[in-house]
């Protein structure tokens, strides 16, 4: 009787003790089944915060090339900079020491005007460089008190120049063509005056080519 009870009763107890596993099962089933998707998201959230990280390691490493680019750059400017200013300098000081007489600041001319008037500058430069005015256009020009000692001249245009205590000597005049020129208190000490024209000339108080003091009332010709 207790035999065939069991028998009966064993069925119904194994279906209890499997239905009470169940929820367990279950248990443990949620508890496992979000390890994969947890593990996932990690990767993911890692993957992101490698790529931020490249990003970043990049971006330093641009700004920093940037940077090593940039200081050869200034570096190479300020050279040329200094070199510039260097060679400006030795310019000027070229030009001061080759200036004469009023040629302040004057430009050497290396070619010479001989389709126009000659400018002011111009006199300038070529009495810092050459001193050849053979054949040029001087008229009209205020050449007062210019050194133009030794500076050729020879068939100039000088007429109605202002050469008034002008520096003449041992300038080449030789068919020159000074009329109506100012040469008053002018040195033309030892000066070339073949064929040069002199009318209307005012020559009181120059010194003429042979040291002799032109005397008042001298035009054209030196009255001794």
């Amino acid at each position: 009787m207790n035999r065939h009870l069991a028998l009966h009763i064993a069925p119904y107890t194994l279906a209890a003790w499997l239905f009470a596993g169940v929820p367990s099962l279950h248990a443990q089933a949620a508890a496992t089944a979000p390890e994969p998707a947890a593990k996932e998201n990690v990767a993911k959230e890692n993957a992101a915060e490698a790529q931020t990280l490249k990003a970043a390691e990049a971006k330093l490493a641009a700004l920093a090339r940037e940077v090593e680019s940039d200081k050869p750059a200034a570096q190479v400017s300020k050279k040329k900079s200094s070199k510039k200013a260097s060679k400006g300098k030795l310019k000027k000081k070229k030009s001061s020491k080759r200036g004469k007489g009023n040629g302040k600041g004057a430009v050497a001319v290396k070619v010479k005007v001989l389709d126009r008037r000659m400018t002011q500058a111009e006199v300038q430069g070529v009495l810092a460089g050459s001193r050849d005015f053979s054949g040029t256009d001087l008229s009209g020009l205020n050449l007062t008190g210019y050194d133009l000692s030794g500076a050729k001249f020879n068939r100039a245009n000088l007429q109605s120049v202002n050469l008034e205590r002008a520096d003449l000597s041992e300038t080449d005049l030789e068919l020159a063509d000074l009329t109506g020129a100012d040469l008053r208190g002018a040195s033309l000490n030892q000066a070339r005056i073949r064929g040069t024209r002199l009318a209307g000339a005012k020559l009181d108080g120059a010194m003429w080519t042979d040291k002799t003091i032109c005397r008042a009332g001298s035009v054209g010709n030196c009255i001794e």
